[in-house]
């Protein structure tokens, strides 16, 4: 779900919301859910998380809420995105730019 929303370019981000987190499952070896890119210690673990951002686009700033997976380190906590996690990403952005007039 997305809405518009009016603020300041100094608010850009993402958010990943901890409390809402939805499900975790070990990936499997061989897959991205391989040796963490930033800690070189800790594996990538699937788990599905609720993300807040907002987009700046021609016709203003939009606020979206989705859930998607994402591989987080079960050592240091970096996460990684997966393109399923991008596609859901710029489908919510999509549609809703389509619905601002």
């Amino acid at each position: 779900m997305c809405e518009l929303f009016h603020i300041s370019a100094a608010g850009k981000g993402i958010a990943f919301l901890p409390e809402s987190n939805v499900g975790t499952v070990a990936m499997p070896s061989g897959s991205d859910g391989g040796l963490c890119y930033f800690c070189k210690r800790g594996h990538f673990v699937k788990t599905t998380r609720e993300m807040a951002f907002h987009q700046w686009t021609d016709k203003g700033y939009i606020f979206c809420r989705v859930e998607a997976p994402l591989g987080v380190c079960d050592r240091c906590g970096s996460t990684d995105w997966t393109e399923e996690a991008e596609a859901i990403v710029e489908a919510a952005v999509r549609r809703e730019y389509e619905r601002l007039p």
